[in-house]
């Protein structure tokens, strides 16, 4: 396949106000971004080296892709370098946030790149051993072929990443009704229906608000339970958009059950609503293990921002400046434990409130989930192109989302030198850490300083002025 490239075309040179107010994107590919059109600011905002930066995170997304199997061999891709410790590793979430990321690159090779990890997601739908109920597991590994030829396989030893949350089917599900919507190729959205009737008939919860529960963890090798881990918001906002994303493909159909899913989109948004506090503009986690007792600690990021570009809801777009007073931070080499050296630093958000109080040993507090800054830039864009009527506050939303961009280009090429995937070194400058040093995601694991498919491709999605929430968002202006 020949290297995903980014179209320029005629937004080079134009304003920030003449992109934003006409509703155009990709809003990286200003450079730079002058303030034009705003009355009474004369303000220039420089937005160095964004159109290599993007085709450098391209690169390493393909370079992730292809170090096992090259071409239209059915495949994932693996999700962390080498120095993560996760072997071979292809997370579900991760690859569905690539195939978003390849649609939005406008270009054929990343259309058939999200086309070739969506045929690894429905292979691994149809093969998912132990299972095969339309559900995904969490992660599968790549780096050796199935009976069939395809790099899909379960990651067994030592990790058993059997466990379906929600959340994963949801993002699967998702990303195969973008291509759906992109292709109208059936087989993405049968694929998306039977992973979506998986999700009412074992997580749909009555308990309190509704919603839908966690999924099923597996506790050994053969075994699929209940999750006694409550429900999660963001699970709930992402069941809300695939569900809703479903109504409209389907033209109004139902479930397996013969409810709508419109119906029962609104039973996940009745959750979510449930979980918004009033007073203090953000949404909680979700509820302890009893379904119904909210969780007030601690408060995520993804909550607010995600919960923003999935219902644009201006009713409570505050939520996503909780997260900027809240739960923004800035590492620098003297920060505790950090991994930065020398004059290195790096501002972006935390994984949640828990992050910057960390209970594990060698966590940093002011460690930057780059993953986070890049779903908060997609916010802000978001917010400021439905605003856009409000010139002042549009301005101040992109001119913030462009400071976060510059630090997630500051990370791509400072951090992550001499990491490799498959023993294969991964060029400085190509691909995003997870986080800039190790983080407390006070849910009891960390991420680290290791380069990340998941992180680089909500990077792109930002840069590019994406909305996965959003059916038919991947059409890039012409």
């Amino acid at each position: 396949m020949s290297k995903v490239t980014i179209s320029r075309r005629n937004l080079f040179g134009m304003g920030i106000g003449a992109v934003a107010t006409a509703g155009l994107a990709p809003l990286a590919l200003t450079k730079p971004a002058y303030a034009s059109g705003w009355e009474g600011t004369t303000s220039v905002v420089q937005v160095d080296g964004f159109p290599g930066s993007i085709e450098n995170a391209f690169s390493f997304q393909e370079m992730m892709m292809d170090v096992y199997a090259t071409g239209d061999t059915v495949r994932l891709t693996q999700s962390y370098s080498d120095q993560s410790g996760l072997e071979s590793t292809a997370f579900t979430y991760d690859n569905a946030v690539s195939i978003h990321a390849y649609l939005l690159s406008g270009n054929a090779d990343g259309l058939r790149r999200a086309e070739v990890l969506g045929n690894g997601l429905i292979y691994a739908q149809a093969t998912n051993f132990p299972f095969n109920d339309g559900r995904f597991a969490q992660a599968y590994f790549v780096n050796t072929p199935s009976s069939d030829g395809a790099y899909v396989t379960p990651a067994a030893f030592p990790f058993y990443f059997y466990t379906s949350a929600v959340g994963d089917q949801s993002w699967a599900g998702m990303a195969l009704s973008q291509l759906y919507r992109r292709t109208g190729q059936t087989k993405y959205l049968t694929a998306a229906l039977k992973v979506a009737n998986w999700i009412v008939t074992n997580t749909y919860n009555t308990l309190g608000p509704g919603g839908y529960s966690f999924g099923t963890n597996i506790n050994q090798y053969n075994q699929s339970v209940p999750s006694t881990n409550g429900k999660s918001t963001e699970h709930n906002i992402d069941t809300y958009a695939f569900f809703t994303m479903l109504a409209e493909l389907t033209h109004g159909g139902s479930a397996s059950n013969g409810m709508s899913w419109a119906s029962l989109a609104q039973h996940a948004l009745t959750f979510v609503m449930a979980m918004y506090n009033s007073s203090g503009g953000y949404f909680y986690t979700g509820t302890l293990g009893d379904q119904i007792t909210i969780n007030p600690y601690p408060i995520p990021e993804d909550c607010q921002t995600w919960s923003y570009l999935a219902l644009l809801d201006n009713q409570r777009k505050l939520t996503i400046d909780w997260a900027l007073a809240n739960l923004q931070t800035t590492d620098t080499a003297s920060a505790t434990n950090s991994s930065l050296t020398g004059s290195q630093k790096v501002t972006g958000l935390v994984f949640d409130s828990a992050s910057l109080a960390p209970t594990i040993p060698g966590c940093d507090p002011n460690a930057v989930w780059l993953e986070g800054t890049g779903h908060t830039v997609a916010a802000l864009v978001a917010r400021a192109i439905a605003g856009r009527d409000s010139l002042p506050t549009l301005f101040k939303d992109l001119t913030t989302a462009i400071g976060f961009l510059n630090q997630i280009q500051i990370a791509q090429s400072e951090l992550g030198a001499g990491q490799t995937v498959n023993g294969v070194t991964i060029p400085l400058g190509e691909g995003l850490v997870a986080s800039t040093s190790l983080m407390d995601t006070g849910f009891g694991y960390t991420y680290g300083p290791s380069k990340h498919i998941g992180a680089t491709g909500w990077y792109l999605i930002a840069a590019l002025s994406g909305n996965p929430f959003q059916l038919g968002y991947v059409s890039v202006p012409r």
